[in-house]
């Protein structure tokens, strides 16, 4: 009985394949490497899908994250910061190219990466080549803040976002990565106990002690 449903399943593929036009096979339902399944319907691989993930370095730890707020580590001025951007194909088709575009925030100043730099519009572009489908690539981008005296003067922390962008044919993905810069840090000095403050409580010790003396004597005589 099985081997009579494969051939009736065989015979009816033979005959789809001889009477229907070859362009139904190369660009309609069967068409981007689908096959025919047994039992019937067809399987197609899925369509490359283009994915973007941004992630800074935490100053503190060394650790990766997608973000860094304000009550996170913080940079200092004319401090490196180093950026992980990983591109990643979720299809099963290959995505032939894939352009990629970081724009760096105000307050870093673009140091290293991949691709080209316009330092004008603050973009770094660069295009990842045959990314094959379940497949990812990783690249570093490095920028340094700035100078405490290019910082706000209004403000002691200041967070900045950056971007990037990546698209294939009409395939495309954004991610963000924040991340502050901390001017100065405030630190709170314990009183100082030197030499000059010892000499000042033992001068006022010693003239409580005559002031006492004298007041003593004096109510003895009178």
């Amino acid at each position: 009985m099985k081997s009579l449903k494969q051939a009736v399943f065989f015979l009816t593929l033979f005959s789809v394949t001889l009477f229907l036009p070859q362009s139904v096979f190369a660009d309609g339902a069967y068409g981007g490497g689908c096959t025919p399944v047994y039992g019937g319907g067809v399987q197609c691989p899925r369509v490359g899908q283009v994915l973007v993930n941004k992630t800074v370095q935490n100053p503190a730890t060394g650790v990766f994250v997608d973000n860094l707020g304000p009550a996170d580590p913080k940079y200092r001025p004319e401090q490196v910061v180093t950026f992980h951007i990983d591109v990643q194909n979720s299809g099963d088709q290959t995505l032939d190219a894939v352009t990629v575009k970081d724009t760096l925030p105000a307050y870093v100043d673009f140091m290293s990466g991949p691709g080209n730099y316009d330092a004008n519009s603050r973009v770094l572009t660069f295009t990842v080549n045959n990314l094959a489908g379940g497949t990812d690539q990783q690249y570093e981008v490095k920028a340094r803040t700035v100078h405490p005296a290019v910082l706000p003067s209004n403000k002691n922390v200041v967070c900045l976002v950056n971007m990037v962008d990546a698209t294939s044919g009409d395939q495309s993905d954004h991610d963000e990565s924040q991340f502050c810069i901390e001017k100065q840090i405030t630190v709170t000095s314990a009183p100082s106990a030197g030499p000059q403050h010892w000499m000042l409580t033992l001068a006022g010790l010693g003239s409580a002690l005559v002031s006492g003396l004298y007041l003593r004597k004096k109510a003895i005589i009178g």
